[in-house]
Parts: structure tokens; sequence; C-alpha cells
């Protein structure tokens, strides 16, 4: 199946391979797991820590808003493909009868009838609550929130206490004590309010609807961090590092500010700052170890800046060290080279789409700053070569004009490049219009490149002809067929020569899948992060190559089968899932994806129950006869 050549693709045979002993060892086991237990209040587990929306916010938008859309509206990109429209988190009327324990439940153990997997396999009861919570958040906003504290605070903190605790100066010897969250997160807000009405019917009595409402969302407060509140705690949780000069016999170190940054859902949340001691060892403590929160520790060296591994702390690792090498600086761009392409080449009507990822190394131990280039106010350190007439250049991590200037078919980076033999990546996509039905392509290369690949979908009708790479094993990528060539040690320019292509105002190309069929064409333009998912992609359509022929194995017992295959389903999407938080796939085709497995997922389930149905008819007909 891969080629020895193909080293875009090659690292992915163990991955694949553990994959599928992991799949046939588990989904057996999955398969016969027993019913979800019922919803049981004194069953959910107590929360260790104070549940902040925020920390929710990415596991929400990365597993939930596929379904229950980026603002509860039940409007993602699968919502269509379920049998029945998720909840809507953002009408409080949703919410209002429902705990965040039985939200909890529900999560955890999933509603396979219903396509929503059991996420308990997948994320921790910490991360659940989070999620859980930044849900429940999506019906209110800080605003309304606000006004009902006003209020609470006006009519209510005498009693209750400023933080609902309880211990107002009024408070009689027995009241609710809303601050506690072991008790709160098994109540409604129904429950809430009919324990107001009840209690003290008077209060609020003018009030509307809404500012109950208001007033009951910020009693909810006291036991859970709304998203809108910094969710960074202080906590036991140490870092200790030291800044160290990386290049032999460069200049002492001395003492040093540093920066160390927290970072809630990969957004800034908190800087703090230290100076080092004269040995560059710096130390940060009471740091959270909540889930969800990363740090980053940066200094600045002549007059260059540089970053710390970005790490986490948690309870069992509350105390960890970093390393935060500098360097002296060169003008000296003899190290620099470009040690991995990978290329992915497409069209659309009059137009080539090109994606490329350039992995950079600097061999040399000092810091590249960069050369004086004719046209450019600044030092460049970086080039790419682009050809003449692309359009719509863009980058992953700037913007041209911005980070990255552009001189005739050059485009050059201005950031300082450290010493590394990956150090950075680039991720570029332009377009390159032509007339008629073909193209030209000729890449040049200010630097040897290490090794290549280059990625093509094979189209009806369309001829290729690449100089100066040797053409490789045809690859199948999620149903599209995509012709593949290599190179090693590259420095002479490759050039890309295609006819039958679709002309401006055309239709757009037709692709064949493996049997011949038509497939849709995979433009609009691929997302700048295309190439770095050509791997896992493959590794999907592999996989689900792999299990869906359990429903035509004839051998196998049907009921077994199609469990089998129900829960392989279920963990693929949990895979496909993680495999999109982690930046291994476009959201586009992430979505596309699961809109796919889900469907087939509804299939399987539809089927298991008509086969329960069908069974229990013929045994009623037996008993009657």
């Amino acid at each position: 199946m891969f080629s020895g050549q193909l080293r875009l693709l090659a690292p992915i045979i163990g991955v694949m391979c553990l994959a599928a002993l992991v799949y046939f060892s588990t989904s057996a086991v999955r398969a016969q797991q027993p019913t979800p237990p019922p919803y049981d209040p004194a069953a959910v587990p107590i929360p260790e820590q104070t549940p902040a929306a925020a920390f929710g916010r990415g596991l929400f938008l990365q597993n939930c808003a596929p379904c229950h859309g980026e603002l509860g509206n039940s409007d993602g990109p699968t919502t269509a493909s379920l049998p029945a429209a998720p909840p809507l988190f953002s009408d409080p009327a949703t919410i209002w009868a429902r705990s965040p324990g039985e939200y909890f439940h529900v999560t955890k153990f999933g509603r396979i009838q219903n396509l929503m997997p059991p996420w308990g396999n997948q994320l921790s009861d910490t991360q659940i609550w989070q999620a859980v919570y930044y849900a429940w958040s999506l019906h209110t906003d800080q605003a309304k929130v606000e006004s009902g504290g006003q209020l609470y605070a006006a009519s209510c903190a005498g009693c209750h206490g400023v933080a609902g605790a309880s211990d107002g100066p009024d408070a009689p010897a027995v009241m609710p004590n809303f601050s506690d969250g072991a008790a709160m997160l098994v109540r409604t807000q129904a429950e809430l309010d009919a324990g107001w009405q009840a209690m003290h019917p008077e209060a609020g009595q003018d009030w509307s609807q809404d500012e109950r409402r208001n007033v009951l969302d910020y009693i909810r407060t006291f036991s859970y961090t709304p998203p809108w509140e910094s969710a960074l705690k202080p906590g036991n949780g140490m870092l200790e590092g030291q800044v160290r000069q990386g290049t032999p016999n460069g200049g002492v170190i001395n003492t040093r500010p540093i920066t160390l940054t927290a970072y809630v859902n990969f957004e800034p949340a908190q800087a703090l700052t230290t100076t080092t001691d004269a040995e560059g060892r710096f130390t940060f403590a009471e740091l959270s170890t909540a889930e969800g929160v990363v740090y980053q520790a940066e200094t600045t060296y002549a007059d260059v800046r540089y970053n710390s591994n970005i790490v986490a702390l948690t309870p069992l690792t509350p105390t960890l060290s970093v390393d935060l090498p500098v360097y002296e600086t060169t003008d000296d761009d003899s190290g620099i080279g470009i040690s991995r392409a990978n290329w992915l080449l497409d069209q659309e009507p009059g137009a080539l789409i090109v994606g490329q990822v350039f992995n950079f190394a600097n061999r040399l131990d000092r810091t590249f700053v960069g050369k004086t280039v004719e046209g450019l106010d600044r030092p460049a350190t970086l080039a790419l070569s682009v050809p003449e007439g692309a359009t719509d250049i863009q980058f992953q991590d700037g913007v041209l004009g911005g980070r990255y200037q552009q001189v005739g078919t050059l485009i050059y980076d201005i950031v300082p490049v450290p010493p590394g033999s990956d150090i950075r990546q680039i991720v570029l996509q332009y377009r390159l219009p032509f007339e008629d039905d073909s193209a030209t392509l000729e890449q040049q290369f200010p630097y040897r490149v290490g090794q290549l690949n280059l990625l093509i979908p094979e189209l009806p009708n369309v001829q290729t002809e690449v100089t100066g790479l040797t053409q490789s094993e045809a690859q199948t990528i999620q149903g599209i067929n995509y012709r593949v060539w290599v190179g090693d040690e590259l420095s002479n320019p490759v050039q890309i020569a295609l006819s039958g292509l679709t002309p401006a105002g055309s239709a757009d190309s037709i692709r064949l899948g493996p049997d011949g069929t038509v497939l849709p064409s995979s433009t609009p333009p691929l997302e700048n992060n295309v190439l770095l998912g050509v791997g896992a992609v493959l590794v999907l359509g592999l996989a689900i190559a792999a299990y869906l022929p359990l429903r035509k194995q004839g051998r196998l017992d049907r009921k077994a089968a199609l469990q089998q295959e129900k829960a392989a389903l279920v963990e693929h999407i949990a895979r496909l899932d993680d495999q999109h938080a982690n930046g291994e796939l476009q959201t586009q085709t992430w979505a596309q994806e699961r809109v796919r497995l889900k469907a087939t997922l509804l299939e399987v389930a539809q089927e298991i129950t008509l086969n329960e149905e069908q069974k229990s008819t013929d045994k009623t007909q037996r008993v009657g006869a």
C-alpha cells in the first residue's frame, strides 16, 4: 500500500497498525458494555474543583458544537443528519427543568439512540463538568447575570449572604447554601424557583419573569465560574526553569526578566513576571493546576525573543521544570535549509490551488537574524519562491505585508530563526490562474530541500507531467485518488505541467473514486492546514475500510456484527474528534467525515432496532401458535 519513498505517509504505518490492534481488541468489549445506568443524583461525582466554564469552551467547540452549534443553537454542521434535534442550550427554557448533574450523566454515558456517544470514553469527569457548565452558560450572558446580581444584592444578600453561603446578617437558623457545589449540581432552576416561592413569595413579586431568571442564574454562579470570569485561580503549582546559553563560548546570561503566560483554551489569560538569578534560574509559584491551563515562559536575549516549550501542571504533577535556551546571533544564512516539504495541488475553474508546508532548519549554533534585502526596510530571514502570477497568497501564522514581505516572486519571513532541525514551519497557500485548459508551475528553491512529497488529485482527462521528482505509488485518501511524486536533496527547480483542466466559467472538475464513481470536488480552496491532515485522513479512510466489512461477513452473527460495527463507529467518531482537536484534520474534512460516519451509525442503530422488533414479533407469534 505504501511506497518506501513516500515519507509523508510512511510513518503512519505504525500508527495504523496500532490503531487496528486497539480497535479489534476493544470493539467486541465495547459492544458488550451494559446499558448506561439510569440517572441517579446520588451517583453523580462531585467535581474536585469548582467547574470553570471557560475551560469547557474548547471542549464544547471541539466535541459538542458539530451537533449543538457553536452558540448552542442546534445548528452545527452535523445537526441535519441526526434523528432528532439536540437540546437548544441557547434557550433558557431548555435548562429550566434540568440540573447540571443530569447533563453530566447524559454527556458521560451518551444517548446512542440520538447518536450522542458516551463521552466518558474520551473525556475525564473534570472535562465533562467543564463542558457541561459551558453549555449551561449559553442560555444567558454577562449583562443578564450581573443585572440579576444587583437585584440579589438589594433583596436577597441580607439573608443568603454575599456569596450565597447563608451567612447574611439577617439569616435564619436554617437556609439553603447556594455555594454548596455538591447540592447545587443536582438542583434545577425550576426547583430553586419553587423553593423561592414557598419560602418567601413576597420577595421579588414585582419582578418580571426574565428578572427572576437572571437572579437565579446569578445564584447559580455561586457554584461554578461563568465563562466571562477568569478561570485562573491560585493553586499549588510551581514552574521552575533556567535560561541557558546555547551557543558555545557565548555571552554570560546574568539576570534577566522572565514572563510566564498562562493560556486557557490557548488564549492568553494571565501574564506573570519575575527575574532570574545570576545563573539564569527562575521560579513561578502558586500556579493553577486545573485542566485546560497551559504555561509558556519567555525571555529576550540580544534583542531576540525566546520561548520555552508549553507545559501543563496537574494535581499529580504540580511541579515541572522547563529549559529556556538562548543564543548569540548571526547574519550568516549558510545553515538555513528546508528539511521537509509537502505539497498538495488542486484546481478550481480557471486556477490551480497550491497548498505547501515547509519545515525549515538552522544547522548553525546561532540565531539567524536576517540579511538586508533590496526593497525591504528590515532584515529578512527565510525566503520562499512563488510562481509569477500567484494570487490570494495566505499563511497560517501571518499575513502578506505584515510578518511576510514580498519582493518579486520571493516572499520573506522577518522573524529570527534559532538553531534546530525543524525549528520553523510555514504553511502557504495560493492560487495560480491559467488560461484555456492548461497550466504550468515552476517551483524555485532558495535552499536545498531534504525531502519533498507532491500530491495531485487524479482528475479525468487531466494529463500531468512533473520534472524534477520521481513518481511514486498512487494513494487513495478519503475516497479521492491522488497521484504522488517524491524527491530527495533537491536544489533544481520542479516543473509541473497540466493539461485538460477546467477553464474559468466552467463547471468544477469531476473526481473519480476507486470504483470509478463520481466524487464531489475538494474545492472550495484548501484550508491553510490541509497538508497537516493528509496523513490523518489516510488513516481514517483505511480504518473505515477495516471495520465496515463486518456488515458483510456472513460468518459473523448478524447481531454481534451490528453491535461491533456500532461500537466501532462510535469509537471512530471519537478518534476523528481527537484528531480535529489536535489540529490533524481541517474543519471541513472533519465535519464532512463526521456527518458520513453518523449517517452510517444511524443506519446501523435503526437496523439493530428493526432486528430486535422482528425478533420480538417472531417470539410473540411462536407463543401465540
